[in-house]
């Protein structure tokens, strides 16, 4: 009897490179040694960037020095041991990397990041205080997978929200690593290559979608789904614990599942999925759940924009954005091209070259880059252009991996010595650009534990009826169970102010130099009957400079306005926060 070995899935990018001679008896001795420099480096700065003055450019340029040399070191340490061929020294450095990446995130800061985080934890302290789901509030109660999982977990260990947010992020990026090289090595690459492609997609994600939410957590997962469907063919138990995980996003994340569907589409067009109906099993269990909750969904917009024109065109606004948010936005522009655009050249060399492989270089780039079709039925919020590209790391890091893993080790016969370095410099130079571009708005997504504790207390204490207008994204809201109720009573009771002066006729562009508007907005808003507090953080003033939200001063001006304004009462005030409460006339019924 012939016994017959089924090859990969796909085949490498490029052949493995032949194993070398070591040149050193301890070949893991620089890189070990760069890697404890760069740790040392790490703590010396960690003080610094807890104590952090605000800049304009980010937690790189506030704090020590030390902590971008730290980052710059652990990357050539990485690469080193890439070239030398040590890869279990290459495994801990990939370790390091994402630990002295995202560790601050955890300890530089006492509450988790973002604004928009806490709105997430209300979802999970509703499922924990009631044990069900309040039907039809918002689009999060609908998709309730991974806030029932994280309800779960605080329930089993007795953490907390912000104990789970704040090392949430280190700990899904250290999942994504993982998953990336565990589909790196789905598809035939090497060891080596496939520590690379783990680095590759940890360092250059600058989106910040590593906070604790579904996205997260369904994008980790979904890397490893499409490596259990690449190894389909050797193994059909794959394929089924693959539809497992699919269920789990599907019940957790609007987007994740049709990018999932369209690579394993082509993959299995391709004959790289077995069985090959498992595709509509995928298309039903998605499609099938977004019909259950179509009308939901309906209330919150269309689920479907087939404008390409406006899905491809990111958050718009109000005027110029700060030169850090420029000089940020570069390192991100640049590490999308890089890692993009060197993986679009190694596809097209690829199929030029090797024509009869076109299936395998079809099939790598599907997985590159299937997550553009996004842009042809979403705008996101204007943020589908960013989940395109956090969707095309993974496929764009399996693509490059072998090509920088053999330019490292000199498995290319051209691989001078210029090449190599050439190649070191550009994968620490994507590393610290894509910091930076995750940093640089620190100061605009910090929160305080005042903010935290004052929204908190605004949710509990305050009459359900209550709106709470902020003037931009850096207050904390709908931190907790009761949320749910001042949804009921109004749909928007937390919007920003821009929503509301972007309601009237006439208030574009407007910079409150005449406070006449507002004044008029202020009646409209007593006319409500409705109780009404405005909420101003520091973070606030930060984030609109930042992102341009506002002329600058506006929001100086705004404050003023209510200050001077008898019919507004200043009832919170602390250095990072204030809090006015709007007064009824003579006949109302608070004040």
């Amino acid at each position: 009897m012939t016994t017959t070995v089924s090859r990969p899935a796909l085949s490498p990018a490029l052949p493995s490179a032949p194993r070398m001679p070591r040149r050193a008896a301890r070949p893991w001795a620089v890189p070990a040694v760069l890697a404890l420099v760069a740790v040392v480096c790490w703590l010396v700065a960690l003080p610094s960037l807890r104590s952090a003055s605000y800049s304009g450019f980010g937690l790189l340029f506030a704090g020590s020095p030390l902590f971008a040399v730290s980052i710059a070191l652990i990357a050539v340490a990485f690469v080193l041991a890439i070239a030398r061929r040590t890869w279990r020294m290459a495994g801990v450095a990939l370790i390091l990397s994402v630990l002295i990446l995202r560790l601050p995130t955890a300890l530089a800061t006492t509450e988790p990041l973002y604004s928009w985080t806490y709105k997430h934890f209300g979802v999970i302290d509703y499922i924990q205080t009631h044990g069900g789901l309040a039907q039809g509030v918002d689009i999060y109660q609908e998709w309730p997978g991974a806030f029932s999982f994280f309800a779960w977990l605080n329930t089993l260990t007795g953490t907390t929200n912000e104990q789970v947010a704040l090392w949430f992020t280190v700990s899904v990026q250290l999942v994504l690593a993982g998953s990336v090289y565990l589909l790196a090595r789905s598809v035939g690459l090497s060891v080596g290559a496939g520590l690379v492609a783990g680095y590759i997609a940890q360092a250059a994600n600058w989106v910040g979608q590593d906070y604790l939410s579904p996205q997260a957590l369904a994008f980790a997962l979904g890397t490893v789904v499409l490596a259990l469907m690449l190894a389909s063919p050797r193994s059909r138990a794959a394929a089924w614990i693959g539809l497992v995980l699919f269920v789990a996003i599907v019940v957790s994340h609007q987007l994740t599942p049709y990018w999932l569907i369209a690579v394993v589409l082509v993959l299995t067009l391709l004959g790289r999925v077995r069985p090959r109906y498992m595709i509509a099993l995928f298309i039903a269990i998605a499609v099938g759940y977004m019909l259950l909750h179509l009308q939901t969904v309906l209330q919150f917009g269309n689920p479907l924009n087939l404008d390409l024109a406006q899905n491809v065109q990111t958050v718009q606004r109000g005027t110029e954005p700060s030169a850090g948010q420029r000089f940020s936005s570069w390192g991100s522009r640049l590490t999308v091209v890089l890692v993009c655009g060197g993986t679009a050249a190694i596809l097209v060399t690829r199929l030029i070259r090797h024509r009869s492989g076109w299936r395998d270089t079809v099939a790598l780039g599907a997985i590159a880059f299937s997550s553009g079709l996004i842009l042809g039925g979403q705008s996101y919020g204007g943020e589908a252009v960013l989940r395109v590209f956090l969707y095309s790391l993974p496929g764009c890091a399996i693509v490059l991996a072998p090509v920088i893993e053999r330019a490292l080790t000199g498995g290319v016969a051209r691989a001078t010595r210029l090449v190599r370095v050439s190649t070191a410099v550009a994968l620490t130079a994507v590393t610290l650009m894509s910091a930076q571009a995750y940093y640089g708005a620190w100061f605009a997504n910090y929160i305080t534990p005042e903010s935290v504790r004052v929204s908190t207390e605004l949710l509990e204490e305050e009459p359900v009826n209550t709106l709470t207008i902020g003037v931009a994204p850096g207050a904390p809201g709908r931190l907790v169970a009761r949320y749910v109720e001042f949804v009921q009573a109004h749909r928007e009771f937390d919007a920003g102010v821009d929503t509301w002066i972007n309601a009237w006729p006439g208030w574009k562009d407007y910079d409150f130099r005449d406070p006449t508007k507002f004044h008029d907005l202020t009646t409209r808003l007593i006319a409500t009957d409705q109780p009404t507090t405005v909420i101003i953080t520091e973070q606030m003033l930060y984030y609109s400079e930042y992102y341009g939200i506002f002329e600058p001063g506006s929001l100086e001006r705004f404050r003023d306005i209510l200050l001077n304004d008898p019919r507004w009462r200043l009832v919170h005030r602390t250095p990072d926060l204030l809090m006015f409460r709007l007064q009824m006339d003579a006949s109302g019924s608070f004040g």
